[in-house]
């Protein structure tokens, strides 16, 4: 019975909704946006936005932390968003903890977190980010914004038959491979 109570308690305190998709191209700019539901004040408090990652440590993207930021002075933040991440100081009053960042590129791909660790109930609040080259078809690009997964697996599949080499690449068949909130084309 302890152990059942345990696991209904792990599984309600991790359970993460599913992250808005965003989809950009890349060398363009991108708003990643997140509002407190209440529009509290949030130039008295902090939040943090990161680049989540299940295998390195996760990329610190920016930081308000009561009016002070990623700085000379308050160090920190991933080389990667360095002198590319601003935040809209004006709209603080209305609850915006949205951010910018500039010049997208490939690497800039994957899910973030905006999370406000020291107000009453912390919230968290999720992005997927898929910034898109030029190796990308219209197709693609397209069918990124849509949640049927099937269908991404099927166009994907269909691009990489059809191009780069019939599929191949070094003589060896293209797999597309998903999991929860991603995909990946492996050679």
């Amino acid at each position: 019975l302890m152990t059942l109570h345990v696991n209904i308690l792990i599984n309600t305190c991790f359970s993460l909704p599913e992250p808005k998709l965003i989809t950009v191209e890349e060398g363009s700019d991108v708003t990643l946006p997140c509002y407190l539901w209440t529009k509290e004040d949030l130039q008295l408090t902090q939040f943090i936005w990161k680049k989540v990652s299940q295998k390195t440590d996760d990329q610190k993207v920016f930081l308000y932390d009561n009016g002070d930021l990623y700085s000379d002075e308050r160090p920190g933040q991933s080389e990667q968003f360095k002198g590319r991440v601003s935040h809209f100081p004006d709209e603080l009053e209305q609850g915006n903890a949205s951010i910018t960042i500039r010049n997208m590129t490939r690497a800039d791909s994957g899910d973030y977190r905006c999370h406000f660790p020291s107000i009453q109930k912390p919230q968290i609040f999720h992005i997927k980010l898929v910034v898109v080259g030029e190796y990308f078809d219209e197709r693609v690009k397209d069918v990124l914004s849509f949640k049927d997964w099937s269908l991404v697996s099927t166009l994907l599949s269909s691009y990489m038959k059809g191009g780069r080499e019939g599929g191949r690449q070094g003589g060896k068949q293209s797999q597309v491979r998903f999991k929860p909130w991603t995909f990946c084309i492996e050679d």
